[in-house]
């Protein structure tokens, strides 16, 4: 193992010497191949998400409800769109940055689920938080410096203490509402719910934007026959 300089790897990954060690024994010497190993140990909890249901959609009636990878994939692409179009209004906020926060900001479901308003009543929020954080650093932990950059993101999101925090906050519950909307146009008539939970609307404030995205999903409700 000393030939395979087991130690200085796990040093210049930021990586703990055993989990280093435990995966030369897997794959040998190679810094690439001890990389991709690693690599591919984090996308084994992250495609998890795909098959992690947004449990408040099957909670209020709806039948094969999207998944949380589903719902990551919108937030970021809202982000990004919304993070761009606040920049060409004078905001500093790079859409970059809030596409990469979204996109990463479920990661923690992976581990522990999704967890819906209705039972969040009956989990302190105190517990529920540090279980999300410590499956949140458990995930990201094999990528040593980069997983740590991860983690900052999220940090950051759950903090709100970044314009790109506050862009994906208002973004997670507008790609929510905007689901929403689509299910009622497929004949749900049991997510009213979703729309009355101030928990979903608190964060718009921050942005005129996403104050007139909220209202235009109003509009477009309002529609619905």
């Amino acid at each position: 193992m000393e030939d395979c300089k087991a130690r200085s790897l796990a040093e210049r990954l930021a990586l703990p010497l055993d989990k280093v060690e435990r995966v030369i024994e897997r794959v040998g010497c190679s810094p690439l191949d001890v990389l991709a190993y690693l690599v591919w140990e984090f996308m084994e909890d992250s495609q998890r998400l795909k098959l992690i249901p947004r449990s408040g959609w099957w909670y209020y009636g709806v039948k094969e409800p999207e998944s949380v990878a589903e719902h990551t994939t919108g937030v970021a692409m809202l982000s990004f769109v919304m993070a761009a179009f606040l920049r060409e209004l004078g905001e500093k906020v790079d859409p970059y940055k809030a596409a990469t926060m979204a996109l990463f900001h479920e990661l923690g479901e992976s581990r522990i689920g999704d967890v819906h308003l209705e039972a969040r009543r009956y989990i302190p929020s105190e517990e529920l938080e540090r279980a999300e954080a410590m499956a949140y650093n458990e995930v990201v932990s094999v990528l040593g410096d980069v997983g740590n950059s991860i983690r900052d993101l999220y940090r950051e999101f759950e903090s709100r203490s970044s314009p790109e925090a506050l862009v994906v906050r208002a973004a997670d519950k507008l790609e929510l509402l905007f689901q929403a909307l689509s299910y009622e146009r497929h004949g749900y008539r049991t997510l009213q719910p979703f729309w009355e939970t101030k928990e979903n609307w608190k964060d718009f404030h921050h942005y005129s934007l996403a104050e007139a995205l909220y209202n235009i999903l109003l509009l477009l409700r309002s529609e619905i026959s």
